[in-house]
């Protein structure tokens, strides 16, 4: 019986070492210094600088409807009225004429509107295209 008594008091004392070492290491606060070369600061800013110039970037419209121009355009027309906020292009690509609509920067946000559009367009699908910058 003394003999669990010694490793139980030897285990409270290495749990209670290990404790407030465990505390002393987690109170410790430090400080955090980045350091860039030249090379890299020149490089982002030429990046920025070409990004301004482009009138175009990789993004995603939905197409609502592919067939004939009558049709599309008023299949246009309903939808301007279902989602006037919505912006709307029509593309002829021969022999069909396309509907697409919106100017989506990610897959995500484009997929985020699909779930409404669906419900009205069930035949919607997105398609990576160039967008034009505001």
């Amino acid at each position: 019986m003394q003999y669990l008594s010694k490793y139980n008091t030897l285990f409270f004392l290495a749990f209670l070492i290990l404790w407030q070492f465990n505390s002393y290491s987690q109170s410790n606060e430090g400080t955090v210094r980045i350091e860039s070369s030249a090379h890299i600061d020149q490089m982002v800013a030429q990046k920025k600088q070409y990004n301004k110039s482009l009138d175009t970037y990789q993004g995603y419209k939905i197409q609502i409807y592919y067939g004939s121009e009558k049709e599309c355009y008023e299949v246009k027309d309903e939808f301007t009225a279902l989602f006037p906020d919505i912006n709307t292009s029509i593309i002829f690509s021969t022999p069909q004429w396309k509907l697409q609509i919106g100017n989506y920067r990610t897959r995500l946000e484009a997929d985020k509107a699909m779930v409404n559009i669906k419900k009205e367009y069930p035949s919607a699908i997105v398609l990576a295209t160039e967008i034009a910058m505001k």
